[in-house]
Order: structure tokens, then C-alpha cells, then sequence
């Protein structure tokens, strides 16, 4: 091993010490830390339970989808991970509703919004993302950086950053477009500038060991035998990539939320995961309160623990669980709500199962202890 990275050190120009060759064996037994997206159901569609550090994720769909909201969910459960952390919120569309995020929990004087021209030109955005690079005056080659970035400065724990989330792709301005003409967007530069840039933000996010998620506009597909749908900026980014889910709101009557006062509240969402890279692609549906967040986390148990085989449905009306049976879904969920310790003990064989199921690294151990944090109530802002 030594030697290998000897010999892959002399290829390079810099200074920089290579820490980047590693067995397989040593890869397998490592451990994937991710943090959840505040719903079960996604986490493990994702196939390694939920967003994995290092990596770049992309959530997108059309307007009302549930895209933004799910990023700030995760934002939330970031928030738990860490109680000194902060988050930052690239907020390109300067839409940031600091009210919302507080309804859904989040304690926004831990979240750095990022608005003006910062946030909407590309260049200046990722400069100030990865640095500036410092090449020879002569051969070009890389010889570090004339000024760190921001992952660099996570990467070193200079700042205590856990996750970045940047909202949304499509709303960037890509160098060489003409911004006086307004509606005169050019996707040909779009995709020219992300393609080489995903790239390197790949590489300083795996070395700041954070998730970072990105947001993003579907559009309507010109392929006449492929997917009806695609997003903003083309398809050549998307190897830089770990997984990319598409998100759209369930139109079926059953699936809407309402109030006392047949007032819509929320709704069914569907999630495709479309590429991963922790499993197959997956989909699944779940009920999200647009204030509160996930509407109900036992009933997610509940269906996960059905799909893992955990719970066992001998026939279409009765669920057991050992020596407990319901005669009814509705019986099933209340028999959860009312037990927790039931409940934990379940959730626990879930968590299990997906670990021996993901073709990914083993789940670290104190994701077990972040899923039953669900279920706890969220943090209340000191004010």
C-alpha cells in the first residue's frame, strides 16, 4: 500500500499529501455517516438511510413538489447531529422563508442564508466554495490554492459547517451569460460551466466529509421513449452525482391533507430515487404536513417494518409482530402509538435490516440512536 501511494505521488505537482489509495477491504469495513431527510421511508429508498457525507445529492421536481421542503427537514435533523453545528443555505432564488423553517423546527440562528450576487453567479459562488487555484505561470500544473475556500476551511474544522444546501441549480447565472436580457438564459453555457465544476466540488466535498445537497428545476423531456421529465443545466453533471431523486405531489383525493376546514395542509409525496449509488433505484410515497414536517412517523414505521418483513401480514386484513397481532391497519398504527417501547423495538430490527440489506459500507452505529431521534420533538428556538 505504502508503495502504491509513492507511486501515485510521484505523478503529482504539489505538496499536498495523498491520503487517497485505500484496499478494498479496508473500504468495506469503513462505516457510511449520513444524516436523514426526517422521513424513513426516504432514507432507506436511498438505499445507506439517508443523505451520506462526502456527497453530492440532488433533490428535484416541479414547483410544489415537496423538494425544498425535504431539504429543510434534513436541515433539521442536521441541527440534531450536532447541537454547535450550522448549516448553509445557498439561496439563489433568494426565496428563504426564515417563518417556514421555524414552523418546521429549525433554529434558524444556526443557518447561514447566502443571498445577493454571491448566491446567483456561478463563478463567484464556487470560488468561494473551493478557492482559488494556483497553477504555473509556465506548465499550468496545479500547485495549490492563492486562497481557500470554503470547504477547504470546513475540511481543516475552522468552521463547524455540517451541510450545505444549495437552492436551486437552475437560478445560477453561468459566466459568459448576458444578464441584461432578461428570459435570455443559455443552456449551452450552463452546462459547459457545471459539467467541469461539479466535478471539483465533488472532490472538496469528499474531502470536507460533507453532504450537499442540490436543488433543482425539472423540465419537460423532448425524448419521445425516455422519461417525460429531466432538469436544469442537462444531463453531463449528473456522474458527479452520488444519487439524484425526483419528487413529485401525489394528485390522488385520498392523498390530500386538510383541516377541520377541508383547507389543504399538506399532501402525499412521491419520491423516484432515479441514480444511487448505495442500491437500486427505488420509489416510495410518504404524508408531509407543510408546517410540521412528516405528518406521521409511526405510520412510516409501520410501512417500513411491512416492506423489511418485519412485521408480517398473514393474510390482507391482519399484522404481526412475535406474539402481537392487529386486526387492522388503523388497529396497527394505534398499537404503536401506544406502546413506544413496542415501537423502538421494532424500529431497532428496521435500522438492522436495512444495514445487512444496502449494498453500501455498514451504517455507522449511531444511526440507530439518530432515527429514533425522530420521533422526538423538534428544537424550539430560545425566543
Amino acid at each position: 500500500m505504502d508503495n502504491l501511494k509513492q507511486f501515485f505521488k510521484s505523478f503529482l505537482d504539489t505538496e499536498e499529501k495523498l491520503n487517497d489509495v485505500s484496499d478494498g477491504e479496508t473500504l468495506a469495513k469503513s462505516k457510511l455517516d449520513v444524516i436523514s431527510t426526517g422521513s424513513l421511508l426516504l432514507d432507506n429508498a436511498l438505499g445507506c438511510w439517508g443523505i451520506p457525507r462526502g456527497r453530492i445529492v440532488q433533490f428535484y421536481g416541479r414547483p410544489g413538489s415537496g423538494k425544498t421542503l425535504m431539504s429543510l427537514l434534513t436541515i433539521k435533523e442536521a441541527q440534531k447531529l450536532d447541537s454547535s453545528s450550522r448549516q448553509l443555505f445557498i439561496d439563489a432564488e433568494q426565496t428563504f422563508n426564515s417563518k417556514w423553517a421555524q414552523q418546521l423546527g429549525i433554529d434558524v440562528k444556526r443557518v447561514d442564508v447566502l443571498k445577493g450576487a454571491t448566491a446567483v453567479l456561478g463563478r463567484d459562488l464556487f470560488n468561494a466554495l473551493l478557492g482559488i487555484p494556483k497553477e504555473d505561470a509556465k506548465t499550468h500544473a496545479y500547485k495549490g490554492k492563492s486562497k481557500e475556500g470554503l470547504l477547504d476551511k470546513i475540511a481543516k474544522k475552522e468552521i463547524n459547517i455540517n451541510l450545505i444546501v444549495l437552492d436551486s441549480l437552475g437560478s445560477l447565472i453561468p459566466p459568459g451569460e448576458d444578464i441584461s436580457e432578461v428570459g435570455k438564459s443559455n443552456m449551452a453555457l450552463m452546462s459547459r460551466f457545471l459539467t467541469p465544476t461539479l466535478k471539483k466540488v465533488a472532490l472538496e466535498v469528499a474531502r470536507a466529509n460533507i453532504p450537499f445537497i442540490i436543488i433543482n428545476h425539472v423540465k419537460d423531456s423532448m425524448d419521445a421513449y425516455g422519461p417525460d421529465h429531466t432538469f436544469s443545466g442537462g444531463n453531463s453533471y449528473h456522474h458527479a452525482l452520488s444519487a439524484s431523486i425526483y419528487f413529485e405531489s401525489v394528485m390522488r383525493k385520498d392523498a390530500q391533507i386538510l383541516d377541520s376546514k377541508d383547507q389543504k395542509i399538506g399532501s402525499t409525496i412521491r419520491a423516484a430515487v432515479e441514480k444511487s449509488k448505495f442500491g437500486p433505484s427505488r420509489k416510495t410515497e410518504f404524508k408531509v404536513n407543510y408546517t410540521s414536517g412528516i405528518l406521521d412517523p409511526h405510520e412510516e414505521i409501520a410501512t417500513l417494518a411491512v416492506d423489511k418483513d418485519i412485521v408480517l401480514r398473514p393474510n390482507n386484513r391482519t399484522y404481526t409482530f412475535k406474539n402481537k397481532k392487529w386486526t387492522s391497519y388503523a388497529d396497527y398504527i394505534d398499537g404503536l402509538k401506544a406502546d413506544p417501547a413496542l415501537c423502538d423495538e421494532i424500529l431497532k430490527e428496521c435500522v438492522t435490516k436495512v444495514s445487512s440489506d444496502a449494498a453500501v459500507p455498514a451504517l455507522d452505529s449511531s444511526v440507530e440512536d439518530d432515527v429514533l431521534d425522530l420521533l422526538t420533538p423538534a428544537i424550539e428556538d430560545d425566543e
